[in-house]
């Protein structure tokens, strides 16, 4: 079969290998810590206000996005369009866990690989696994006026609400 309809094989070739479920926790934990970290620095950096977890700091973080996009702002701050998406999915779920009960970070072990786990955000009876959750969002959204962040926060609310 052609390459390309192995996506899963593929994905997985990127997911780091643990030799137990908590290592793998205490990496993602990590992780998600780094993250966080880079992009409030960044944040910081191109002057916008502290990115406080509240719904609407997603507002704000999309307005970066754009900046950087309009600016080439990557450049300034030494990231690719791609690790400062990652850090907004990151910052993103943090959002959601910290705001909407039911939700929370999981770390389940790759179908696919044993050796290998992935990190998602639990909403209630569905996980969402991924490791951009935004990416190319340029393409997607035409600007922050959408707010597509923020939107997409009110309907994983509006969902766990039922």
């Amino acid at each position: 079969m052609h390459e390309s309809f192995h996506i899963e094989e593929e994905y997985g070739r990127n997911l780091p290998e643990f030799e137990s479920e908590f290592e793998a926790i205490a990496y993602y934990f990590d992780y998600r810590t780094e993250q966080l970290s880079i992009l409030h620095e960044a944040a910081e950096y191109m002057r916008l206000r502290e990115l406080d977890y509240s719904p609407e700091s997603l507002i704000d973080l999309e307005k970066l996005y754009f900046m950087c996009f309009r600016t080439n702002g990557w450049k300034d701050l030494q990231l690719t369009i791609h690790e400062f998406e990652t850090m907004m999915s990151i910052y993103f779920g943090e959002v959601v866990t910290r705001n909407i009960s039911g939700t929370d970070w999981a770390v389940q072990p790759y179908p696919f690989n044993e050796s290998k786990y992935v990190l998602g955000l639990n909403r209630g009876k569905h996980t969402d696994f991924f490791t951009n959750y935004f990416e190319d969002h340029y393409l997607s959204v035409k600007n922050e006026d959408e707010h597509y962040l923020l939107g997409r926060f009110k309907r994983i609310e509006k969902r766990m609400k039922r």
